[in-house]
């Protein structure tokens, strides 16, 4: 996968694409489409639907079959992509066809049906002009609706000009001029077509296919006989659940409302001929069969913990939210299907082995969750389909000695990390920073500027427990993180400092270890869980009222993954609950301990604010930074992207740094074109990475912490 990953990131042709015309594009007509639309409203309707719809999917298989019969059409259910492929093969052949047209379609890609059928001597043309662009270059689609939008359009005239005979120039609407001309004659000269379906519509025995080329409409009409292959997950049970999902599909999709065609097909042509004209034969075709295809959708369903998959409706758009598709594009992830929901449906389709990799690649960072029209929770299944490889297949040498033998253990951790503050020395600069390294860790080091180790941890400068004669003033246990503690102790201190003048009583429990992140998104269960323990056991020292973290993952497992992780442990949940409304973030506190608090005076300073991934959709905390830092008197100058993810992602910036540094270098473009010389947020990690790479960069932009600007100003 690391060597896909670097292909993708040194492809100048593909970067050029995917940061200029491709993606950029297709999320701002997204976002202009969703103006005024309650989003939220509908997507909760279309996950009603999608979930209803596959809980009840086998009543709505019979009621589809039944109507479709009766409409004339041919339904044949298919176990798996070679059964579906050899059901086509068959009628192909028993129906002497030489030529097919296809429209497009990811389940037939998912199948392989074209090279299938091309294997067995029938022609099979795309007539999507982006399915047509990739079978010309003998790739598979890039993206699930944007199949070609890798390609430049030089590339994508040379291929056209191989193919026509034509020397064509690289303009886009000669380009279009020249595929319709060269597509035209395939559509009357096929004798079957071929085509995908949005939705199937159980009680009417429907297919419902939307299309912006009118390849769609020809495809399933012009050849005399039609064949739809679609996945059981399409089936609604009626119009009414069908309009839910157009409603959202084409905003999604391409940032349209409506896609120029949709099409309704619910059986082969009902008229013999066209009156007055001799020989020509009704419109449509005089034959339909649609095939059903499970090919693991069926485990899928009866999985539990992926079922939610199957409420994707294939618009993509997690993947132009997704900050690893926007870097390496869709090839990279080996499989037809791409992005987080690819992971997931490549272990089904294609087997958990096939699917480590895709999900290897995902930062957490749950931008696809926001935007998914039937709020599937794409991360967390991310996060299981880990936890099944370990469960099956063990961990890494690696992993295992960092998460079992050491961060497991709070006394291991620090001698290790003491170690590690004195090999450091002959690496560290004067400001205290690392910027070259040895292997392993050299690669690391050329992206992003480390900070070294500190010598005194959080932990040994702030005190213990408080005595109970302060009982009386709020007591704030400080879980630090391993970040806060052992790189920027000064932080934890400033918190220390201004939660103080609010009259709180600051402690830091001993005993406390790493939150567990880093075991649980691995899918090392055991190990996140004995963590869990471990700080549930230390942060209840001293009865706190709150728990302040400054770090926004550390505070989504204390705060979410802890019940999760204790969900069937009996007390140790009764006590992750307890836990849990306690944790606050550094902001959200300070604003609750000092309600009212007049606006200072304008400040000269002008800042941005990056909002940490885990913080603005983890934990849904985004306004309060904000008013705090507004409060304080400063002026904050949004940059684009704020909520874009930084791109250290936990063991990514190990496993793919090049991955990480190309997340992080747009976010970096977006604090420098915000023209301030500050860049505040509330996350250890994201200061590590934002102030790594602006060094590298050598820039003079600082980054700090909400609590160390408060602090510095008191």
């Amino acid at each position: 996968m690391a060597k896909r990953v670097h292909q993708a990131l040194t492809d100048e042709d593909l970067q050029s694409v995917m940061g200029g015309r491709g993606l950029p594009r297709i999320s701002l007509r997204q976002r202009m489409q969703m103006t005024g639309v309650d989003f939220d409203g509908l997507s909760r309707e279309i996950r009603r639907v999608k979930e209803e719809s596959i809980a009840d999917l086998p009543r709505l298989v019979e009621q589809f079959k039944a109507a479709a019969t009766r409409n004339g059409s041919v339904v044949y259910e298919a176990r798996d992509g070679e059964d579906a492929n050899n059901y086509v093969l068959r009628l192909a052949q028993e129906r002497d066809v030489k030529l097919i047209v296809k429209s497009k379609s990811m389940l037939t890609e998912e199948i392989e049906l074209r090279q299938y059928l091309e294997k067995a001597g029938i022609s099979v043309q795309e007539t999507d002009i982006g399915e047509w662009i990739v079978q010309l270059a003998n790739e598979k689609p890039i993206h699930m609706v944007g199949p070609a939008i890798h390609k430049t359009l030089k590339q994508v005239a040379e291929l056209m000009s191989r193919a026509t005979g034509r020397e064509l120039e690289p303009e886009p609407q000669a380009l279009l001029q020249a595929s319709r001309e060269a597509l035209r004659q395939y559509y009357i000269d096929a004798d079957m077509g071929i085509s995908g379906g949005n939705i199937i519509i159980a009680e009417t025995g429907t297919v419902v296919i939307l299309t912006n080329e009118a390849n769609g409409c020809m495809t399933t009409t012009l050849p005399p006989v039609y064949v739809a292959v679609v996945g059981y997950e399409k089936l609604v049970p009626g119009w009414e659940d069908a309009a839910a999902i157009l409603r959202l599909l084409s905003r999604c999709t391409m940032g349209m409302k409506l896609t120029v065609y949709v099409s309704h097909i619910s059986g082969p042509s009902r008229t013999d001929g066209i009156p007055g004209i001799p020989g020509l034969p009704g419109q449509g075709p005089q034959e339909m069969h649609v095939v059903l295809v499970d090919n693991g959708r069926q485990l899928m369903r009866d999985s539990g913990d992926f079922r939610e998959a199957l409420y994707c409706i294939k618009c993509g758009a997690c993947l132009g939210a997704c900050p690893v598709f926007t870097s390496v594009a869709g090839h990279t992830y080996g499989y037809i299907y791409q992005g987080g929901i690819g992971a997931v449906l490549t272990a089904f389709m294609n087997g958990m082995e096939q699917a480590k990799d895709p999900a290897s690649l995902c930062l957490g960072c749950m931008a696809c969750k926001d935007v998914c029209p039937a709020c599937i929770d794409i991360p967390a299944m991310i996060t299981r389909l880990r936890a099944r490889s370990v469960d099956e297949d063990g961990l890494s040498w690696k992993s295992r000695l960092a998460l079992r033998s050491i961060l497991k253990h709070p006394a291991r951790l620090a001698g290790a990390l003491k170690i590690g503050s004195y090999l450091q020395k002959p690496f560290t600069d004067e400001d205290s920073m690392i910027r070259k390294l040895p292997s392993p860790l050299k690669s690391v080091a050329e992206t992003i500027s480390l900070p070294s180790i500190s010598p005194r941890p959080l932990h040994s400068r702030i005190k213990g427990t408080p005595s109970r004669d302060k009982k009386a003033s709020p007591r704030v246990a400080l879980y630090a993180g391993c970040v806060a503690d052992y790189a920027y102790p000064e932080l934890g201190e400033a918190v220390g400092k201004v939660l103080g003048e609010t009259g709180a009583v600051p402690y830091y429990p001993g005993g406390q270890s790493c939150c567990g992140a880093p075991a649980y998104f691995a899918g090392d269960v055991e190990t996140a869980l004995n963590m869990a323990k471990t700080n549930i056991f230390a942060l209840e020292e001293g009865d706190p009222d709150y728990i302040v973290t400054v770090c926004p993952g550390c505070a989504a497992m204390l705060k979410k993954e802890y019940l999760s992780l204790t969900a069937g442990e009996g007390e140790w949940r009764k006590r992750a609950e307890a836990l849990a409304g306690k944790v606050r973030d550094f902001s959200q506190l300070v604003l609750e301990m000092t309600p009212g608090v007049e606006k200072k005076p304008a400040r000269e300073s002008k800042i941005t604010y990056h909002d940490p991934c885990h913080l603005k959709r983890g934990l849904g905390i985004y306004a309060e930074p904000r008013e705090l830092l507004e409060r304080e008197g400063y002026e904050i100058v949004e940059m684009n992207g704020a909520d874009a993810c930084c791109g250290f992602g936990g063991e990514t910036v190990l496993n793919y740094p090049e991955l990480s540094n190309s997340v992080m270098q747009r976010k970096l473009n977006a604090i420098e074109a915000a023209g301030v010389d500050t860049v505040v947020t509330s996350c250890a990690p994201c200061i590590m990475q934002l102030r790594g790479g602006l060094d590298k960069r050598q820039s003079k932009i600082r980054v700090i912490h909400s609590a160390e600007l408060l602090a510095g100003d008191n």
